[in-house]
C-alpha cells in the first residue's frame, strides 16, 4: 500500500459533510395481500375495498393467453339507525392479519356498529375462491334500530376488459348469483341467505347511496358492467353482540357449474366455522414450520409472515405449472415465475421445514419446459448452445419457457442453472430425500450440470470463466449487454459444487469428480480476473470500474474466501460506492445509476448482511436486518422489492417473494448460532444489538472504488476509510 493514498483518502473522508439521521421505519405501504395458489386478492387500504381476484396466480397461461384479474372492486355498507353509509367513506380503525396466517383484517365503524371484515382464499378448495366473513358488533347500550349490512361486488367476466356481455342471474337453491360471460363463471353466494339480493339494473351503489334499501332482482339480463349485492338485516341486534355473514366468490373458467360446487363443498357454510377452519389450516402449516434461535418478539412476527407470503404465492394448479413460485403476489406485478427469485424462496423454504413446498417448486423445474435457447443468436453464435433443463429465464403458467426482450435482444442468463442444482442440493442434504435427483438424472447432470461445464471458456483471456450472459440484473444480450458477470461466476461454483455432491451421492463418481474439478478451475479463474489491483471484486470484466453488489455472493459461498482481503475490501466498496446515505440504510444494487439501480434493494441487504457477518462485522448485519424488520413490523409485516432512495417508503412490488420474503428467512437461519447443514452456507451468530431503528453504521457519500488504477488505495486503505467512517458516525 502506498501511504500518500492512505492519506489523501482519509483527508477526503474527514472533509466529507456529517452524515444526516438516519429515516426511522415508518408506515408506507397500503395493502393487505392474500392468495392461496389459486387466485390472489388484496385489500386496498387507501380506497377501502377489495380490489382483487384472479382467475390464476400468474401473469400469464401460456404464450398466446394472459391470466385475468376479476375483480374491479367488492366492498362493504351499513345503515345505522336509519342512516346509510359505504365503507369506503369511513375511516379504517385498525387493519392488519390474523396472527401468522394469510388473512387480512380491517376494522371499522359507524355510530355504534362496529364492521370486522376478514378477506382470505382458502387453502381448502383447490380452486379459484375468494372470502370474505363479515362480523358485526353492536358497541352501543341498546338494541340496533333500523339497521343493516350492505355489500358489493363488481366482477369482470365478460368480454373485450371484462365488462362486456355480463349476466347475473339467482340461484335460490344456492343462495347465490351465478355470473357468467366470455371469461366464465362466477358465483357470490351469501352465506347465510341474505335478507334482499340486487343486481343490475337495480344497482345496489346506487340504492345504498340513496339511502334505502336494496331491491331484490333475480337476474339482469345480458348486459355491459353487471354488478351484484346483499343485505342483511341487523335491526334488533342485542347491545355487544356479534352478527356474522359471508361472501364466498368462486370462478371456473369452462362455466361448469357443477365442478365449481363441487369445490366450494369443501368449505363450511357457517361464517363462523368458515373463518375457524381457515384459522385452524394457518395454525397447522405454522405449527409443522421450524424457526431459527434467537429470534426476537419483531423478527419472529415477520418471519412467519414470511412464511405465509412463501406458502401462499406457490402455484397449486395442476398440470405442469404445479409449484411454481412467483416473484411478487397482489398487488405487485412480477406474478412471474423467475428462475433466480424462486431459488431464492425455494432455499427458504427448505430451511424453514417446509419440505413439500419445496419439493414440489423442484419438481416445477424439473418438469417444466427448456430448450428454446440454445442456437443462434443474430450473430451466428450460440445462446447456450445445447439442449438445457432449466429456463434461461422464467416461466409461464404452463410450465412454458419464456424471456423477454427490448431492443438489445433477448435475456439470456446462466446463473438460474446452478442456482437449480445448488437448492436441489440443499433440499437432498435438509431431507435425505434422493428421489427427484435419480428421477430426473438426464434434466440434473446431462442438461444442466453438464451444461454449465460445457459453458466454461476453455481458452482465451477468459478461460477457465463461463460465457459472458445477461445474468442476474436482466441486461439483454446484444449491444454490449452481456458480460462475464461475477454473480454467474458465483452461481456456476456453487452449482458445480452441488452437482458433486448430488452426483456422489447417486453413485457417479466420475460425474462428481468432473463437476469438482470444474469448479475449482472456474473458482481459480475468477479470484485470477476478477479482482482489481485495489483489492475489490469486479461486478463483471468488461466494465472495470463498475459495482455490482451482487458479486456479494462470491464471498457468502465461500468461492473467494469470505474473510479475506478481497471481502474487506469489496465490502468496504460497497460502503462508500453503494451506500444509501440520503435515507442512511442499506444498499443500491450497483453504480449504473438507473432509477431501478439507485433504489435500496432488499435482497441486496440481507445478502451483504451475510457478508459483512462474516467478516466479523455482527453489528453492521444485525443493523441491516433490524432495520428492515422494524421496516416490515411499520407495514404489516410484509416485505417490498425496494425502498425509495430519499424517503425509505416501499417501492417496487410488495409483497416479494423470493428476493424479498426468502431473503429476509434465509438471513434470519444464516446469522443463527446453530451451524447450517453440511453442504450450506455457513451460519453468522450475534443477537440485534441496540433498537429496530439504529442506522447501520457505514459511511456517507457516494464515491466509488472498483478497479480503480494504479495508486489507488489498496484494499488495507479502504477498510480503514470504512473503520473511520464507522467512528465517526458512533461519535
Amino acid at each position: 500500500m502506498r501511504a500518500s493514498a492512505l492519506v489523501v483518502a482519509l483527508a477526503v473522508l474527514e472533509a466529507s459533510p456529517a452524515r444526516a439521521q438516519a429515516i426511522p421505519a415508518h408506515r408506507s405501504f397500503d395493502a393487505l395481500a392474500w392468495a392461496n395458489g389459486y387466485t390472489a386478492g388484496f385489500f386496498d387500504l387507501g380506497a377501502r375495498r377489495a380490489r382483487g381476484f384472479r382467475d390464476h396466480l400468474f401473469a400469464q397461461i401460456d404464450s398466446g393467453t394472459a391470466a385475468h384479474e376479476l375483480m374491479y372492486d367488492a366492498y362493504l355498507g351499513v345503515r345505522v339507525a336509519g342512516q346509510n353509509a359505504w365503507l369506503t367513506t369511513r375511516p379504517i380503525d385498525s387493519a392488519g392479519y390474523d396472527g401468522d396466517s394469510g388473512l387480512a383484517q380491517v376494522v371499522q365503524h359507524q355510530g355504534d356498529l362496529r364492521v370486522t371484515q376478514t378477506w382470505f382464499a382458502p387453502f381448502a378448495v383447490t380452486a379459484p375462491v375468494e372470502v370474505v366473513v363479515v362480523d358485526v358488533e353492536n358497541t352501543g347500550a341498546a338494541a340496533l334500530g333500523d339497521s343493516a349490512l350492505f355489500s358489493i361486488q363488481n366482477l369482470h367476466v365478460g368480454g373485450g376488459d371484462g365488462t362486456v356481455g355480463e349476466s347475473l342471474a339467482w340461484q335460490a337453491d344456492t343462495g347465490e348469483y351465478a355470473e357468467r360471460g366470455a371469461r366464465g363463471l362466477v358465483v357470490h353466494r351469501a352465506l347465510p341467505a341474505p335478507t334482499a339480493h340486487a343486481c343490475s339494473p337495480a344497482n345496489p351503489y346506487d340504492a345504498v347511496l340513496g339511502g334505502g334499501h336494496l331491491t331484490t332482482t333475480d337476474s339482469s339480463g345480458t348486459r355491459d358492467d353487471a354488478v351484484a349485492g346483499f343485505e342483511w338485516n341487523l335491526t334488533g341486534l342485542a347491545p355487544g353482540a356479534h352478527q356474522r355473514m359471508a361472501i364466498v366468490l368462486g370462478y371456473r373458467a369452462d362455466g361448469d357449474r357443477g365442478a365449481l360446487d363441487a369445490a366450494i363443498a369443501a368449505l363450511p357454510a357457517d361464517p363462523a366455522a368458515l373463518l375457524d377452519q381457515a384459522r385452524a389450516d394457518w395454525a397447522a402449516f405454522q405449527g409443522g414450520a421450524t424457526e431459527p434461535a434467537g429470534l426476537t418478539a419483531d423478527e419472529r412476527a415477520v418471519y412467519r409472515r414470511q412464511l405465509a407470503v412463501l406458502r401462499m404465492a406457490q402455484v397449486r394448479d395442476p398440470g405442469a405449472g404445479h409449484g411454481q413460485v412467483i416473484a411478487s403476489m397482489s398487488p405487485g406485478k412480477w406474478n412471474i415465475a423467475w428462475v433466480r427469485d424462486q431459488a431464492y424462496a425455494t432455499t427458504a423454504m427448505i430451511k424453514a421445514g417446509m419440505h413439500a413446498e419445496a419439493k414440489d417448486a423442484l419438481g416445477f423445474w424439473l418438469g417444466a419446459g427448456a430448450g428454446a435457447w440454445v442456437c443462434c443468436d443474430r450473430d451466428g453464435g450460440p445462446w447456450v448452445g445445447a439442449p438445457y433443463g432449466i429456463s434461461v429465464v422464467r416461466y409461464r403458467g404452463d410450465g412454458s419457457e419464456e424471456s423477454d426482450e427490448n431492443a438489445q435482444g433477448p435475456n439470456v442468463e446462466f446463473d438460474g442453472f446452478g442456482l437449480a442444482l445448488a437448492v436441489l442440493d440443499e433440499y437432498v442434504i435438509a431431507t435425505g430425500d434422493l428421489a427427484l435427483v435419480t428421477d430426473h438424472a438426464d434434466r440434473v447432470f446431462v442438461r444442466t450440470a453438464d451444461v454449465l461445464v460445457g459453458l466454461v471458456e476453455a481458452s482465451g483471456a477468459n478461460a477457465g470463466l463461463i460465457r459472458a450472459d445477461s445474468s442476474i440484473w436482466e441486461s439483454h444480450w446484444y449491444d454490449g449487454g452481456r458480460k462475464h458477470f461475477a454473480y454467474t461466476q458465483a452461481t456456476t461454483v456453487r452449482g458445480l459444487r452441488a452437482a458433486a455432491d448430488l452426483a456422489t451421492r447417486a453413485g457417479r463418481a466420475s460425474d462428481a469428480a468432473r463437476y469438482t474439478a470444474a469448479a475449482s478451475k472456474v473458482a481459480a479463474a475468477v479470484a485470477a480476473r476478477f479482482v482489481a489491483p485495489s483489492g475489490v471484486v469486479k461486478g463483471n470484466l468488461e466494465e472495470q470500474n463498475g459495482l455490482d453488489a451482487a458479486a456479494v455472493e462470491l464471498f457468502n459461498w465461500d468461492v473467494l474466501p469470505a474473510d479475506g482481503p478481497a471481502a474487506h475490501a469489496t465490502l468496504a466498496a460497497f460502503d462508500t460506492g453503494l451506500w444509501n446515505g440520503l435515507v442512511g440504510h442499506g444498499y443500491r444494487r450497483n453504480d449504473d445509476g438507473g432509477d431501478y439501480d439507485l433504489r435500496e434493494w432488499i435482497v441486496i441487504d440481507m445478502r451483504i448482511a451475510r457478508a459483512l457477518a462474516r467478516v466479523g462485522r455482527t453489528a453492521d448485519a444485525d443493523q441491516l436486518i433490524a432495520w428492515v424488520t422494524a421496516q416490515a413490523r411499520a407495514n404489516f409485516e410484509l416485505v417490498p422489492e425496494n425502498y425509495d432512495r430519499t424517503t425509505g417508503d416501499y417501492s417496487g412490488e410488495t409483497p416479494m417473494v423470493g428476493f424479498g420474503a426468502g431473503a429476509y428467512v434465509i438471513a434470519l437461519w444464516e446469522r443463527a448460532p446453530a451451524p447450517a447443514p453440511d453442504g450450506a452456507p455457513i451460519g453468522g451468530d450475534g443477537a440485534l444489538p441496540g433498537g429496530p431503528d439504529a442506522g447501520t453504521p457505514m459511511p456517507p457519500g457516494d464515491t466509488g472504488c472498483c478497479g480503480a488504477a494504479p495508486g489507488s488505495p489498496a484494499p488495507l486503505a479502504l477498510i480503514l476509510i470504512a473503520m473511520l467512517a464507522r467512528r465517526r458516525r458512533r461519535a
